[in-house]
């Protein structure tokens, strides 16, 4: 850790309490916390986000295959950077703007889990996202029982979209999945479109009739060429809603 790099002290404190450094990191990161006051305030900042937002959630037995699963979501990660354009991304700065450790709503609405993982793939999202401003709604869908977070639906300003999948569900060839949005609910959904859960897509504002805090988004199991009547049809895999992140 260089400590003459804000930025990479405040992340490699958000490290130490994640407890995800080597031992040899963490026993530097205690030691120079008993002369470097920005690591102290830092690793006091990580702890009171994150130790609060563990404490908020509810426990989660993991599934034997996690691990593996982890793995294979990074090494995706990693081959889609290699053919990447570089970028230099601020990771700090996009999470203090983001405003995401403070919300209190997102942490509530989903597992710490969850959170955790679309942070670090909005990150991810932002560095090549055609979305031009900061993103102020974030969206996690969830599966209705066991509240996994499945996709990551971004909205700025201008109410333009990005929408990144976390899972790949496993579909037959005559189906796919189909986004709604809810705006009222003395209103019928409004479709969005089939979305693939193989790749990010962007939904330009036209498509949506508006978006604010509180907004809700569905994802429903369709025959291949979408909902034949306009409405959803199939059940309901995926939901969440729109969170002000501003």
């Amino acid at each position: 850790m260089n400590v003459q790099d804000r930025e990479d002290v405040w992340i490699t404190a958000g490290e130490y309490v994640l407890r995800v450094l080597t031992t040899v990191e963490a026993e530097e990161v205690e030691r120079l916390m008993a002369s470097n006051q920005e690591l102290r305030t830092a690793v006091d900042f990580w702890q009171d986000r994150l130790f609060g937002m563990a404490a908020i959630a509810e426990p989660v037995e993991l599934t034997p295959d996690l691990w593996s699963r982890i793995e294979q979501r990074i090494a995706a990660i990693k081959s889609a950077q290699s053919t990447a354009q570089p970028r230099s991304v601020n990771l700090w700065d996009i999470i203090r703007r983001t405003n995401l450790w403070q919300n209190i709503t997102l942490w509530r609405s989903t597992s710490a889990v969850s959170v955790a993982t679309s942070i670090v793939l909005a990150v991810l999202a932002l560095q090549k996202s055609p979305i031009s401003q900061t993103p102020e709604f974030t969206v996690i869908l969830q599966t209705p029982n066991d509240k996994t977070a499945a996709w990551l639906v971004q909205g700025d300003a201008r109410s333009n979209l990005q929408i990144i999948p976390l899972v790949k569900p496993d579909l037959k060839s005559d189906q796919a999945l189909q986004l709604w949005t809810l705006t009222d609910a003395k209103q019928t959904p409004v479709s969005l479109g089939l979305v693939p859960s193989d790749r990010n897509i962007f939904i330009s504002s036209d498509r949506l009739p508006t978006l604010k805090s509180g907004q809700l988004f569905a994802i429903s199991l369709e025959p291949d060429t979408g909902s034949p009547t306009g409405l959803p049809t199939g059940p309901i895999l995926y939901k969440g809603h729109a969170v002000d992140v501003r």
